[in-house]
C-alpha cells in the first residue's frame, strides 16, 4: 500500500472520522487552510536543548525548559491530558488516542493517551524514538503509597516500574495512571507531570467563587456564569469540524434546524492543534441532543438539576480539551454544555460550579 493510500484509509468512525497512515504534505496543507478557528495550523515547534531536571529519588520535580507565562508547560510545548493526569510535549509531536491513530514516520515524537504505545500489526507503523504515554493504572498494589516514591513531581508521588530497554515507566497512584517516556526528551517530559484541568474541574469540595467581573447568563432554563470578556455569539444550527468551541467565545446554539454535516478535512493530530482553548458552547432546542451527539452515563444531582458527563470524558485525543455534559430539570429538555478545559482548569471549575436553575 502506498503512503498516500495509507494516509487516507479509515480505521474507525465515531463522532468524527479518523485515519491511520503516512501523512503527506498535501493533507497537512489542506487541513491547515480549511479547519479555521476550530483548530490552529500544525505547529512547527522543535525540541530544545535539555536543561537539568530533578533526578530519581528527589523529593521535588522541576518544570522542564522555560515555562510560558502563567503555565507549567515549556514554551513551544503543549499539554496532553488523559483522565486526571497531564504531560506536556513539544507541540509538533503526534497525539495518538483510542479515537485516532496516525502514522507519520517523519514525526518528531508521539504521545499515546489512553492506549499502549503501539500500532496494530501489519500496518507497517512503529512509534517514534521520542515517545511518551499515559494509560490507566490498572490494579494498584496494596500499600504502595506507604513506600517512599521514586520521585515527587509537582507534589505528585511516582513509583518506577520495570520497563523495556531505553524506556522508563512509572505508576502514579494519586492520578490513577501509568506514564512512560523514552528518548532524549524523556526526563524533560516526565518533569511536566501534573493534574489535568479535568481533575481540577471535577474534584470534590465547594464550588470555586465566580469572579465579580464575570457576567451571568441563562439558556434553556439553566443559569451559569462566564467571563464578560468572551465574545457572545448565537446560532440556530450546529455545524463544526472541531471540538464545538470557538476560543474566547460564549456560543449559544438554539438548534431549531438539524445539524449540518460539513466536509471536514483530515487533521494531523499534533499536540499543539489539540491544545485546549477557553470557551463555552451551550446547545438547546429541538435538535440539541442530535447535534451534540454524545452518550451520557455518569450523573449527579445538584440543587434539583441532573448533570451528566459524556462518555468521552477524559479519554484523550481531540476531545480531551473539552468537557461535554448535559443539564436537565424534571420534565424539561436537556441543555448541553461544551466547556473548554484550558490552563489550570480553575476558570472552567468556576463555570461548572456556577450552573444552577434559572
Amino acid at each position: 500500500m502506498s503512503g498516500t493510500e495509507q494516509g487516507t484509509r479509515w480505521v474507525r468512525r465515531g463522532r468524527r472520522a479518523v485515519a491511520i497512515g503516512a501523512a503527506v504534505a498535501a493533507v497537512a496543507a489542506v487541513a491547515a487552510a480549511m479547519i479555521g478557528p476550530a483548530s490552529s495550523a500544525l505547529a512547527s515547534a522543535r525540541a530544545m536543548p535539555a536543561p537539568r531536571v530533578a533526578s530519581e529519588g528527589s523529593r521535588t520535580g522541576q518544570a522542564a525548559g522555560q515555562p510560558a507565562r502563567g503555565s507549567g508547560t515549556p514554551a513551544g510545548w503543549a499539554p496532553v491530558p488523559f483522565e486526571h493526569a497531564q504531560l506536556s510535549v513539544p507541540g509538533s509531536w503526534l497525539v495518538e488516542s483510542p479515537q485516532q491513530l496516525w502514522c507519520w514516520p517523519q514525526a518528531d515524537g508521539m504521545i499515546f493517551a489512553g492506549i499502549k504505545p503501539a500500532f496494530p500489526k501489519g500496518e507497517g507503523c512503529a512509534p517514534t524514538a521520542s515517545l511518551a504515554w499515559i494509560v490507566p493504572a490498572g490494579q494498584i498494589p496494596k500499600g504502595i503509597t506507604h513506600h517512599k516514591p521514586t520521585a515527587v513531581i509537582h507534589g505528585i508521588p511516582v513509583y518506577r516500574l520495570p520497563a523495556g530497554k531505553g524506556s522508563a515507566l512509572y505508576l502514579v497512584p494519586a492520578l490513577g495512571v501509568r506514564i512512560g517516556v523514552r528518548g532524549p526528551l524523556a526526563q524533560r517530559v516526565l518533569a511536566t507531570l501534573t493534574r489535568s484541568p479535568l481533575s481540577v474541574v471535577l474534584r470534590r469540595g465547594p464550588a470555586a467563587p465566580v469572579p465579580a467581573s464575570w457576567t451571568w447568563r441563562q439558556s434553556g432554563g439553566v443559569r451559569f456564569a462566564a467571563p464578560r470578556s468572551w465574545s457572545l455569539q448565537s446560532e440556530n444550527q450546529w455545524a463544526t469540524c472541531g471540538t464545538g468551541l470557538l476560543p474566547g467565545t460564549l456560543l449559544l446554539v438554539d438548534a431549531t434546524k438539524p445539524p449540518l454535516a460539513l466536509p471536514c478535512p483530515l487533521q494531523i493530530p499534533s499536540a499543539a492543534d489539540y491544545q485546549a482553548q477557553p470557551g463555552l458552547t451551550v446547545v438547546t432546542g429541538k435538535y440539541a441532543a442530535q447535534s451534540v451527539g454524545e452518550n451520557y452515563a455518569d450523573c449527579q444531582l445538584r440543587h434539583g438539576l441532573r448533570i451528566c458527563l459524556a462518555s468521552v470524558t477524559g479519554q484523550g485525543g481531540s476531545l480531551s480539551g473539552v468537557l461535554i455534559f448535559s443539564v436537565s430539570r424534571p420534565q424539561h429538555a436537556a441543555v448541553f454544555f461544551l466547556l473548554g478545559l484550558s490552563g489550570s482548569g480553575a476558570s472552567a471549575r468556576a463555570i461548572f460550579g456556577s450552573i444552577g436553575a434559572a
